[in-house]
C-alpha cells in the first residue's frame, strides 16, 4: 500500500459515513433482534461472526508487520488484535440461542469493510512517524488507552448481561435490567464507540479517526433502532431509558 492509496481509502470511509448514518435511520440491517427474513439467503450467525470478524485482525497484521513496529505501535496492535480476536474466536462460541442465522449480504458487507478497515489501520500504525517509543509517555496516548479500556469493559460487561438473560437453548429476548442497561438500550454499542474513539486518540492516525467516525455512523442509528424495538416489544420497558447516551439521547 502507498501513502496515497492509504489516504484515499481513509477518506472514502469518512465519506461513506454520512450516507450510512442517514440510511440506517430508515433501514435497519436485518440481523439479530431486527431479523426479518427480507435480506436474502441466511447463514449460521456463529459462522458469519467468525468469518466477518476474523478478516480484520488478519488484514491488520499483514500490513502492520510490513515494517519494524515501535513499542507504542505494538501496544496499539495488541489493542486491535485483542478486540477482534475476542469478537472472532470467543464471542461467537458464547452466543446463546439455537439455530440463529444472519443474512449472507450483511456478512459480505462486513467482510469487505473489515478488510479495508483492518488494512488501513495496520498500515497507518506501521508507518506513522509520531508513533515512536517516546509516544509511550505522551498524555494523548495514555488518555486514549484509558478510554479504550473503559469502553472495552463496558462493551464486555453489557454483552455478558445480555448473554446471561438466556438459559442454554433459549431464544426469547428479555428486558435487561443490570449494569448500564438500566440507562440505555445499547450500552454495548456505547462501549464499542468509546473503545474506538480511545483507539483513535491513542493512535492519532487518519485511519483511526476514520474508523471511529464510521463506527458512530453505524452504531448510533442502530442503538436508536434497539430502543424503538424494546418499546414496541415490551410494554413494560422503562420510558426513561435512552438509546445510547445516558440521560441525553
Amino acid at each position: 500500500m502507498t501513502g496515497a492509496l492509504y489516504e484515499i481509502l481513509c477518506y472514502a470511509l469518512i465519506g461513506l459515513a454520512a450516507p450510512v448514518f442517514i440510511t440506517l435511520f430508515f433501514i435497519t440491517a436485518g440481523y439479530g433482534r431486527h431479523g426479518n427474513g427480507g435480506w436474502g439467503p441466511e447463514i449460521s450467525a456463529r459462522t458469519g461472526w467468525i468469518v466477518m470478524e476474523a478478516v480484520s485482525p488478519i488484514a491488520f497484521a499483514l500490513f502492520f508487520l510490513s515494517t519494524s513496529p515501535s513499542a507504542s505501535g505494538l501496544i496499539l496492535a495488541v489493542m486491535w488484535l485483542g478486540h477482534y480476536g475476542y469478537r472472532a474466536f470467543i464471542y461467537p462460541f458464547r452466543m446463546r440461542g439455537s439455530g440463529k442465522t444472519m443474512p449472507l449480504a450483511v456478512a459480505v458487507m462486513a467482510i469487505l469493510f473489515n478488510i479495508v478497515n483492518g488494512s488501513v489501520n495496520g498500515w497507518g500504525i506501521a508507518h506513522a512517524r509520531h508513533l515512536t517509543d517516546a509516544w509511550l509517555s505522551n498524555p494523548i496516548f495514555l488518555g486514549g488507552i484509558i478510554l479504550f479500556l473503559s469502553g472495552l469493559w463496558l462493551n464486555l460487561h453489557s454483552d455478558a448481561v445480555l448473554r446471561n438473560l438466556r438459559k442454554p437453548g433459549e431464544n426469547d429476548y428479555k428486558i435487561p435490567n443490570a449494569g448500564a442497561h438500566k440507562l440505555v438500550a445499547a450500552p454495548n454499542y456505547l462501549g464499542e464507540l468509546i473503545e474506538w474513539i480511545g483507539f483513535a486518540i491513542a493512535a492519532s492516525t487518519l485511519a483511526g479517526w476514520a474508523f471511529a467516525i464510521f463506527t458512530a455512523a453505524n452504531l448510533v442509528p442502530r442503538a436508536r433502532a434497539h430502543l424503538l424495538w424494546y418499546r414496541k416489544s415490551f410494554k413494560e420497558y422503562p420510558n426513561k431509558r435512552k438509546a445510547l447516551i445516558p440521560w441525553i439521547w
